[in-house]
């Protein structure tokens, strides 16, 4: 930062007189200029330095110690809203208010004294008006005692009683979304996000779905728009070991630009397509605090909101400015504008950040003390090093289990199987409800043929089926892929309803007349007929203008009272 006498020089005579009053300094004849370097002599003997400090009053050493800790700088809008407020004054009316003799903050009286000064600072999100004590001065200034918050922010705490540890399970939601992209090709993006909606229910964290997709895509392993896997880029990212893998997960996500943590918290909206925050500086800022948080310990969600509250309420603001977002609350309505609102907003995205991203990434893991209650902690595993050091060294266990593939088709592969293997198999089968530990798969027509349309050959089934199994395949398991080969499908469920009559003759009348008879399908016996499912509300209708009352399915029966 700039030295006290290049600060000093930026002032007028008549503010020079102020700070020479406030030191007891006795300025000769002279332009500012002589005034500025006098008045920097004294204030930078250590002697005076000590005297002055010592004798400010409580409320105002407090500030200027507050300033010490953040490293001799803050931004401008954080230090007013916490020791302001602080009167923007011209030479005029400062003379003739003398506001240095009756102060309304512990700011003012800290500007008027030179303790500190005002420029403006290039950061990440653009320049920002901060608040700084000369650098020549901050190095004579007493080292204040260590502040609450100062080192890790927030607090250690003891082990929650239970606790949800973070995994490696992204790597494998990834290869999921991937298999089911090059599966259902769309000609667009919205094509493809619609036909995604289906793929929840195999996912592990079916609430990262967007966070990976948004990765995927900025990692060019999806092709922009129409979100089709890249070949060449999918093959690789399947062939690198797990390990590395969650790590370029990981980077991705601390650099994306396109992923906007504040869009994603579940009780904000806001009034434009396009949210008002840049979510990058915003992310960095956070990650600066998260990496003071040494790892594997349990940390209290709280005081780590709290800190960053108390020391940079403004990380995602540039401008510090709480008044202009039009965010509003779905859960109330309420349009949340101004600072008394951060907990709702900056405190929601920080406590969205660490328990969604974070914890999807395989980076934190979460403690709640009832089953069903707030995540109230939270631990950083090995993994949050490659935040501060991407190159760090990870160990995160590898697996070759093969693949159990029974002869009645069912095929069941371990989670930690080698993703390129499951890839394949996703592509060309039906997929079944996963569990913790293992995909299932079944081999049916309606799989096979989507995946030979593709290209796929059976022979490719073949070689797949065996390097995942680590055996031949059963007989008559390729035996049936080779039927199928030859016949195509050999047969398919339908979804049906059964009409169940009274007595033939009512079959018979509903038959014979044209407009009942149409909704009717195949008879199984003399009372009894299937319908679509579809045309049961019409075929209800024209028996009942035909004179005859169908009672509806019991699934919709009308209750009784």
């Amino acid at each position: 930062m700039r030295s006290l006498l290049h600060t000093l020089q930026d002032y007028d005579l008549g503010h020079l007189r102020i700070v020479a009053e406030l030191w007891g300094i006795d300025l000769p004849q002279g332009p500012a200029r002589q005034a500025a370097e006098a008045i920097a002599r004294t204030m930078l003997d250590p002697a005076t330095v000590t005297e002055i400090t010592e004798s400010l009053p409580p409320a105002i050493r407090e500030a200027l110690d507050h300033l010490l800790h953040m490293g001799g700088r803050a931004p401008l809008s954080d230090f007013v809203r916490r020791y302001g407020p602080f009167r923007e004054m011209g030479p005029g009316r400062r003379d003739r208010e003398k506001p240095w003799r009756d102060s309304a903050s512990p700011i003012e009286s800290l500007w008027y004294r030179g303790l500190i000064a005002r420029a403006f600072i290039d950061t990440p999100s653009g320049p920002r008006e901060f608040v700084f004590i000369p650098s020549d001065l901050e190095a004579l200034l007493p080292v204040p005692a260590p502040a609450q918050h100062s080192g890790s922010p927030g607090g250690s705490i003891d082990p929650p009683p239970i606790s949800l540890p973070a995994t490696s399970v992204a790597v494998d939601d990834a290869t999921t979304l991937l298999a089911a992209l090059r599966r259902y090709p769309g000609d667009d993006g919205d094509t493809a996000r619609a036909r995604l909606e289906a793929v929840s229910p195999f996912l592990h964290q079916p609430e990262s779905l967007n966070l990976l997709l948004t990765l995927l895509r900025e990692e060019g392993i999806l092709i922009q728009p129409s979100l089709q896997p890249d070949p060449q880029s999918v093959r690789s990212y399947l062939d690198t070991p797990r390990t590395e893998a969650l790590r370029r997960l990981i980077l991705a996500w601390k650099r994306s630009s396109a992923w906007n943590e504040l869009a994603h918290v579940p009780h904000l909206t806001y009034t434009s397509e396009e949210w008002p925050n840049d979510p990058l500086p915003s992310r960095r800022t956070v990650l600066e605090y998260i990496t003071q948080i040494p790892l594997r310990s349990w940390w209290d969600l709280s005081s780590f909101i709290a800190t960053i509250r108390d020391q940079q309420p403004g990380f995602q603001r540039p401008a510090g400015d709480f008044d202009s977002w039009y965010l509003r609350d779905i859960r109330t309505g309420t349009f949340l504008r101004g600072f008394e609102y951060w907990d709702a907003i900056e405190g929601a995205l920080l406590y969205y950040l660490i328990t969604g991203p974070m914890h999807w990434l395989g980076i934190a893991d979460l403690g709640r003390t009832t089953l069903e209650g707030e995540i109230t902690t939270f631990r950083l595993t090995p993994a949050a090093a490659v935040l501060s050091d991407p190159e760090t060294h990870l160990t995160i266990k590898e697996s070759t289990a093969s693949a159990t593939i029974h002869s009645d088709g069912r095929i069941f592969v371990p989670r930690r199987a080698l993703r390129a293997l499951r890839y394949q198999i996703a592509r060309f089968t039906s997929w079944e409800p996963i569990d913790d530990d293992n995909y299932s798969y079944r081999l049916t027509p309606v799989g096979l043929k989507k995946a030979f349309d593709q290209g796929l050959e059976l022979s490719h089934v073949f070689t797949i089926l065996e390097s995942a199994g680590g055996e031949t395949l059963p007989t008559s398991l390729k035996k049936a892929l080779e039927r199928w080969e030859s016949h195509g499908s050999e047969g398919h469920f339908r979804s049906e309803m059964i009409l169940q009559l009274r007595s033939p003759e009512v079959l018979l009348e509903l038959q014979g007349d044209r407009t009942t008879a149409r909704y009717l399908g195949e008879v199984l016996g003399p009372t009894t007929v299937t319908v679509h499912e579809g045309d049961l509300s019409r075929l209800r209708s024209a028996a009942t203008r035909l004179g005859i009352l169908l009672d509806p399915p019991p699934t919709l029966l009308e209750s009784e009272p």
